[in-house]
């Protein structure tokens, strides 16, 4: 799963499914998750969900993202 995270880019990098972001990647704050068969996807449901909602703020327009965020 490929996705923006303008605000906590950074802090993500320490998780186990999260590779290390290189070059445009990293410079532009997207991340990577990539997960195993073993991996409990499920447990990660509502951080995964916070993670799609703010990148699709970042990127939506403005309307858009009020709607997502609960403000329209």
């Amino acid at each position: 799963m490929i996705m923006t995270l303008p605000v906590s880019a950074e802090m993500v990098q320490d998780l186990k499914f999260m590779p290390e972001s290189r070059a445009w990647f990293r410079q532009h704050d997207w991340v990577i998750a990539r997960f195993g068969s073993e991996d409990d996807i499920l447990a990660h449901m509502p951080t995964l969900k916070a993670w799609m909602a703010q990148g699709c703020c970042a990127l939506a327009p403005k309307t858009f993202a009020c709607v997502v965020r609960g403000e329209a």
